[in-house]
Order: C-alpha cells, then structure tokens, then sequence
C-alpha cells in the first residue's frame, strides 16, 4: 500500500510542463566529442534557455519579448534566421536570467497563441553562435522544406514543393 501511495504523491510533485523532452541534439550524442545524453540531460535541468518554435515569418522580436517577458524578466532573445536569405525563418532563442522564470514560461506560454500561430516552447542547453541559423538544404527549418500545405505564416508551401512548381 505505501508504494502506491509514495508514486501518488510523487506524481504531485511532478511538473509535466517542465518536463525535458526526448529530443537530444547532435552534440550531445554517445561518444561524441562533447559528451552524452547524461550531460545534456544535466544542462538542461539547469538551463534557463527556451527554444521557441512554430512562429510565424513574420514575428517580430518585440512580440516575442512582450509576451515572454509577462513571465519573467528575458536576458536576450536570439531569432532564428534562414542561413541563405537572413531573414527570420520560424523559430527564436529566449533566455530568462533564472530558472524559475523559464519554468513560468513553459507552464503559462506554451501552446499560446502569437500570430495567430500555436507556438511551442522546449528547454535548451543554451544559445551558442551558429545555432540562429536554420539547418535544412536550403537555408531555413528541415520541417518547412517538406511541408505540402499551404501556410502564409512559414512562407506559403514547403520550398522544395515551391522549387517543383517553378520547375513544372
């Protein structure tokens, strides 16, 4: 009986809105020259960082910043940026100056509505240069260059469906 009460009430001290997610990025894999999952998992409890995705094109810093900063005062705020055409491409860095105002930040903005876009917020290990860039074939987020849906807010259709209509 007493284990099932001591899972009860763990699972009350539990927060599933700061919960880490399952995504680990590169650096941080088994035998990489960086470390491994153990360490990332350590920079991430640790880590006041948020990456913001699902943004629309046309976000601007100062939206971000007004709607971040309603749960804690942001250090920085970095935009990711299309690596070709250096203009925003759907996703930004946001970096509180404590923890507990990042955690604030995944409980009350995740899933919120910002340009009429259902954004998302995740915990990273923290913005380090090169990072602003995005990281498919042709400068901007993997996920836009497959996308076959039409989507004003990221840009229209997917770019390499973009490149097959201008090829046709």
């Amino acid at each position: 009986m007493s284990g099932v009460l001591n899972t009860a009430l763990r699972g009350l001290d539990s927060d599933s809105y700061c919960d880490i997610s399952c995504y680990w990025d590169q650096r941080y894999r088994v035998g990489g020259d960086s470390g491994d999952r153990d360490l990332q998992e350590k920079s991430l409890k640790n880590s006041t960082t948020l990456y913001v995705g699902n943004l629309s094109f046309y976000t601007t810093e100062e939206q971000i910043h007004e709607l971040f900063s309603k749960c804690g005062d942001v250090k920085r705020i970095v935009m990711g940026l299309d690596r070709v055409k250096k203009t925003p491409c759907g996703f930004c860095f946001v970096e509180y100056y404590t923890r507990v105002e990042a955690e604030h930040s995944m409980r009350f903005i995740n899933r919120t509505r910002l340009d009429d876009r259902m954004i998302r917020t995740d915990w990273d290990t923290g913005f380090r240069e090169g990072r602003q860039y995005g990281r498919g074939r042709t400068g901007g987020q993997i996920r836009d260059e497959y996308r076959t849906d039409y989507d004003v807010g990221r840009g229209g259709f997917g770019k390499i469906v973009q490149m097959q209509k201008l090829n046709q």
